[in-house]
């Protein structure tokens, strides 16, 4: 089955509205952190320009995998909803 643009284009928008919230939320521990990028990349597992693109939100660099693994990194757990 093949999805047609139109159909996808939904789909698409939820995988974004979800690392985007990911990444709020890891952007939001930093600054509650008081970390420099450099400090918080350590705690995450990453290297800074990854940081960097997580807190500027350049969603198409990361997977829904890589975000939830920053967030396990650093305490928090990630909970899905299927409604």
């Amino acid at each position: 089955y093949t999805l047609s643009l139109h159909d996808a284009l939904p789909i698409f928008a939820q995988l974004i509205a979800l690392k985007k919230q990911l990444m709020g939320e890891i952007s939001a521990w930093i600054e509650e952190e008081g970390y420099r990028q450099e400090e918080a990349a350590r705690y995450l597992h990453t290297s800074r320009p990854r940081v960097s693109d997580v807190v500027n939100q350049k969603t198409e660099k990361f997977t829904l995998d890589a975000l939830v693994n920053m967030m396990a990194n650093i305490g928090k757990s990630v909970k899905l909803i299927v409604e």
